[in-house]
């Protein structure tokens, strides 16, 4: 599957070579869904974004639009959030594009480990420094996620917070707290599904989380409904998931939004 006329695979293999050429950079990677793998399968498809980083000698000035530029159009180009740049081409592909200095490289050993591909990862090295990191970073332990209790707590916790937003008259807050409510009941599902768990709990939620997908999806819109549909869920989920469902709590929250809905009418 592609998004357009330049598919990823050919936009990859332009910009992996110039990494590859450039004189500055002394080691290069790619990393993402497309360097990873669950039980040996790729996790991208012709829509997965592109990541890089690019490791720059000592002293050196680098332009990453500038570099972008010389290997694709753009329709886009910005700093995001977190200081990286991040580019999108005329296919609406998307690039993000981390500039560190070579000295960081040993930064690598704090990533979250995923089944990585080190042959896909490994763009440029110089040295053979940036394969001997790779290869002690993959040796050691896979990300988990936290244990199905500190989840559930995490997730009334989030749950709570929204409830009392909306209370105060905040609806687009409530909304956007509901996102960490849903991802919390995401990550329970996959617990009692024993569905692959991956740092961002939306991913393939589709997929693989059977009927609880669509329970969760409808986490939104109307608030009080959305507040009310969550308790529900994390009850059906404790039980499950044989964990303490903190009723008291529960049912502290049902009578909040009880009582709100109730001033409404």
């Amino acid at each position: 599957m592609t998004c357009g006329p330049q598919t990823l695979d050919q936009l990859d293999t332009k910009i992996r070579a110039a990494l590859r050429a450039d004189s500055r950079i002394s080691h290069a990677l790619a990393y993402g869904s497309r360097t990873q793998r669950v039980s040996g399968a790729r996790l991208d498809d012709g829509c997965s974004d592109l990541e890089y980083y690019a490791y720059l000698y000592k002293g050196q000035l680098f332009d990453a639009r500038a570099f972008l530029e010389q290997v694709t159009p753009l329709l886009l180009y910005v700093i995001n959030d977190f200081a990286a740049p991040n580019a999108v081409t005329p296919e609406l592909h998307r690039i993000e594009f981390h500039l560190a200095q070579t000295s960081q490289l040993s930064d690598i050993q704090d990533w979250p480990r995923l089944e990585p591909d080190l042959e896909a990862m490994s763009v440029k090295d110089s040295d053979g420094q940036l394969a001997q990191i790779l290869r002690g970073w993959a040796s050691g332990p896979a990300w988990t996620p936290d244990a199905p209790q500190q989840v559930y707590d995490q997730t009334l916790n989030w749950l709570v917070f929204a409830s009392a937003v909306w209370v105060r008259g905040e609806a687009l807050r409530a909304a956007e707290l509901l996102t960490w409510v849903r991802a919390g009941l995401l990550r329970l599902a996959r617990f009692v599904e024993g569905a692959p768990h991956f740092p961002a709990a939306t991913r393939f939620a589709e997929k693989t989380l059977g009927e609880w997908s669509p329970y969760i999806w409808k986490v939104q819109g109307e608030v009080g409904q959305a507040l009310n549909l969550a308790a529900t869920l994390c009850r059906r989920l404790a039980a499950e998931l044989g964990l303490d469902a903190r009723e008291p709590l529960l049912d502290a929250l049902v009578r909040r939004v009880a009582a709100v809905k109730q001033t409404h009418v």
